[in-house]
Order: C-alpha cells, then structure tokens, then sequence
C-alpha cells in the first residue's frame, strides 16, 4: 500500500462511464438483456457495471492484479489492507484467480461479487452484484 505504487501506467483497463452505453455501442438488444443472452459480453457487462457503482461511490482509481494466467478485476484499498473483488456474471464456478491472489498475498478478506447471494466462507464473502455501490461504505475503503 498504497496501491498508486504498484500501478504500471502502460497496462490498464478500460471501461465505459455507464453500462447502458456499454450495452448500445455492443449491439446489445434489450430483449436480450432480459433474456440474459448475450453470450461472451455478460462477464464484460458485469465488471463494467462494478466499476461503474465503484467510482459512482467516490472511488477515484481502480486497480487489478494481474498474475502470469490470474487476473483479479479490482483491489479494494481499505484501512485494514487490500481485499481483492473477483467480479462473476453469474453464479460462482471457478474462482482460480482469487485462489492464486489469497495464497500469494493472504489478504484478511476477499469479495466475489456475483449473482449468488450473501454467504461467508472462511475470510471470502459472496455478495451480490448489486451492493459494488455499498462497497465503500461497508469497508471504509480509501480513494
């Protein structure tokens, strides 16, 4: 920490200010949002919607982790120390990125944002897609 001194400023994401936007220029069709077809987008459409409630939420920076195969899509900077959020469209299958973040850096907590429900398992919480806006009220996290 602090998470700006890690930061590589050749490598980052993008993502557009409003998921609405990102779902019009993709083509998507509303019916195919409420259908919840649209195949390949929907992780992309997920993420983009986190970090669209993450900096709506008075998070300035985003950041992510990236390992050689891993990739956890933010970092969370907090008083008590980084909690990785692995972001999933739907329910949880795999979760090897975060797998890999936890034994690297045994962070005391970690978020997978999902459509799952709330639940705890050991220092991992299962929180659904629609708190990301709460995170930062929930953690304390910094800007």
């Amino acid at each position: 920490m602090p998470l700006t001194g890690f930061a590589s400023e050749n490598r980052f994401k993008l993502y557009f200010f409003d998921v609405g936007l990102l779902g019009a220029i993709s083509d998507i069709k509303p019916s195919q949002i409420l259908q919840y077809d649209y195949g390949s987008y929907k992780g992309y459409v997920a993420e983009n919607y986190v970090a669209q409630e993450l900096r709506a939420s008075g998070i300035g920076a985003l950041y992510c982790w990236e390992g050689r195969t891993s990739e956890v899509e933010f970092l969370l900077e907090t008083a008590a120390g980084v909690i990785p959020i692995e972001v999933k469209s739907g329910l949880v299958t795999q979760l090897k990125s975060l797998k890999v973040f936890e034994g690297r850096y045994q962070p005391r907590n970690s978020l997978v944002l999902s459509a799952k429900n709330v639940e705890r398992r050991g220092s991992r919480l299962y929180l659904p897609l629609y708190v990301s806006g709460r995170l930062t009220k929930q953690f304390g996290a910094r800007d």
